[in-house]
């Protein structure tokens, strides 16, 4: 399990006491903000709002972010060989507060060497031949097969439990197909990237997630964390609000430009918090309160080879035995 250390750790906690101070005020000025500007229409408006808010000299601390921080965020270098399944490219998964942490990490990163177990199938018809001591088998199709990874999760503080949180969300969402009243009624769950241990073994592999199962033992402790207005969502979301507003306000309003670029500098200093809080694994808002993580699990994924039409005519075993396609975007196993 990867942590960050040395000065880089030192750098990021002192980059955060240097920017916590302001935007710990920001964020009561943000929301005042907001509330204020969300059905104005006139820039003169926009000025007799913000002076309407009386906004303090000072803000509250918004939490004690200076405990122990998990630290499960993905390596920014393109060696990281870690096990790891991507986020789909769709908007839902982006935006969501409870994928949060696994933003941050890069995808649903296995913080701890899990176990992996791989396939592989060549398929064969027989053929009874009358008067013969053999069969003749006949080639039918080849099948990479599945994917097995069995993974131990450990907890050991409340940052480490949002990630846990985040994780058995994601292996529940990416099993699910859309259905009911929703938009993109009808699609099956989404197709996703495995990546792991260099490109020889696991390159942008990509995958759907066909089975999962998460083992919370009886015999072991449970740490609780509370998903409620954490520091860091509330900081990300402030920030994010904030923005837009500023961006929708410039383009809609004659003359608020001033205000919009007031508004998106505070937006960016909020968002260097949330961004240094990210890095240390803490992030994301939801309702529910208090939830009760096990200090150590068991997951075991299973994962189905998605292979299109086009793609499978693409391919070439000439090329696959040379090697060709290790440095691909798009890899097959």
């Amino acid at each position: 399990m990867a942590f960050t250390s040395g000065n880089s750790f030192v750098n990021k906690v002192a980059a955060g006491a240097a920017v916590f101070g302001a935007a710990t005020q920001a964020v009561n000025t943000v929301s005042a903000i907001s509330a204020a500007l969300s059905t104005l229409d006139s820039s003169a408006g926009v000025g007799g709002a913000l002076r309407a808010l009386n906004l303090p000299a000072g803000g509250e601390a918004i939490g004690d972010i200076a405990s122990a921080f998990a630290a499960f965020q993905g390596d920014p270098y393109a060696n990281d060989w870690r096990v790891r399944l991507s986020l789909p490219n769709w908007s839902s998964f982006k935006s969501s507060p409870v994928l949060k942490p696994l933003r941050d990490a890069g995808g649903f990163v296995f913080p701890f060497t899990p176990r992996i177990t791989i396939k592989g199938n060549a398929k064969y018809s027989q053929e009874s031949i009358v008067h013969s001591n053999y069969p003749v088998n006949a080639y039918k199709n080849s099948d990479p097969g599945t994917i097995e990874i069995t993974a131990t999760m450990a907890v050991e503080d409340a940052g480490q439990a949002l990630y846990w949180i985040a994780a058995v969300h994601y292996l529940r969402s990416v099993s699910k197909m859309f259905t009911g009243f929703d938009p993109k009624a009808g699609n099956p769950p989404p197709i996703v990237m495995l990546n792991g241990y260099g490109n020889y073994v696991f390159k942008n592999v990509p995958v759907a997630v066909s089975g999962f199962t998460c083992t919370l033992p009886a015999d072991t402790d449970y740490i609780h964390c509370d998903v409620v207005g954490s520091a860091a969502g509330n900081i990300a979301g402030s920030a994010d609000a904030v923005s837009g507003l500023a961006d929708t306000l410039g383009g809609a309003i004659p003359g608020i430009s001033g205000f919009a670029d007031t508004f998106s500098a505070i937006a960016g200093g909020v968002g260097q918090v949330a961004g240094l809080l990210g890095t240390f694994g803490i992030g994301g808002t939801t309702s529910g309160g208090k939830a009760y993580v096990p200090t150590k699990s068991e997951f075991t994924v299973t994962l189905t080879p998605m292979y299109s039409r086009t793609s499978i005519r693409k391919f070439s075993l000439d090329r696959f035995v040379t090697g060709s396609y290790l440095n691909s975007s798009f890899g097959y196993i």
